[in-house]
């Protein structure tokens, strides 16, 4: 006769077949869910990343601009070595990167030397279609007459001077982690800003705050356009870090990652 203890032992623990099956249970859960969970978490890096060093730049350009007058920075004199005038803007974003504490770079030497260059190569910088991107045109990326400057948080903020007057001078480009990590790719690590006129009918008052996100101020079905993976200067993730302004600092769902 069997005890009532010896019965009770035997069906106090789990058979293989119940262990395999609770295992691959979770297995599949983990498999559906760990994909969505590094991906927030690569949206909140990004994220945090992209809104400090925007902060950063313009605490810079504020304090820039306070030894400037307090002109907007379309209208500081830093080089007049230049006879027209068109490229001053270079050398009076110097000011702004020294004022944050960041690594600055000299003009780069070649298209693939842009980005806070190292001695070393980085990977290529693409649209957020994969398409490489052209540095030869301003349009899309920036060009070999551009400057760099390493963030005391480690992003690299490219800026190149448009050739030109009016309310856009200038384009800004922040790699939130740098060249040598990350996709290098627009919309995901690589973001498009410019620096534009006072008072010019994009909402900035005439305060000489002039760094703003790429398409700024268009309505969100624009900038969600511009930032999809599409062909052509307004696509292929030029306008992504409007989109996520306009959307208070956020990455939606519906953000083409």
């Amino acid at each position: 006769m069997i005890a009532y203890s010896e019965v009770h032992e035997k069906h106090n623990g789990f058979t293989l077949a119940e262990v395999l099956i609770t295992l691959g249970i979770i297995g599949v859960v983990a498999a559906m869910t760990l994909p969505a969970l590094i991906q927030n978490y690569q949206k909140g890096v990004v994220l945090n990343r992209l809104k400090q060093t925007y902060a950063q730049i313009a605490v810079g350009a504020e304090a820039a601009a306070a030894d400037q007058d307090n002109t907007p920075i379309h209208q500081w004199q830093c080089d007049e070595s230049w006879a027209d005038g068109a490229y001053m803007q270079e050398s009076c974003f110097y000011k702004v990167f020294e004022k944050i504490g960041a690594k600055l770079y000299p003009q780069a030497p070649s298209q693939d030397k842009i980005f806070c260059y190292e001695d070393k190569p980085y990977r290529e910088y693409t649209q957020m279609n994969g398409i490489v991107g052209d540095f030869a045109i301003p349009g899309k990326f920036v060009h070999p007459y551009s400057w760099s400057a390493k963030m005391p948080n480690g992003a690299c903020v490219v800026w190149t001077a448009y050739a030109h007057t009016g309310d856009a001078r200038g384009r800004l480009v922040i790699d939130v982690d740098g060249p040598y990590s990350g996709p290098n790719r627009l919309g995901r690590d690589t973001f498009l800003f410019s620096y534009c006129e006072a008072n010019s009918g994009r909402g900035l008052g005439n305060d000489g705050r002039t760094v703003i996100a790429n398409g700024q101020g268009g309505n969100r079905n624009q900038l969600k356009n511009g930032c999809k993976k599409a062909d052509g200067i307004w696509g292929a993730g030029t306008q992504c870090a409007a989109l996520i302004i306009s959307d208070n600092w956020q990455i939606k769902n519906d953000y083409p990652w």
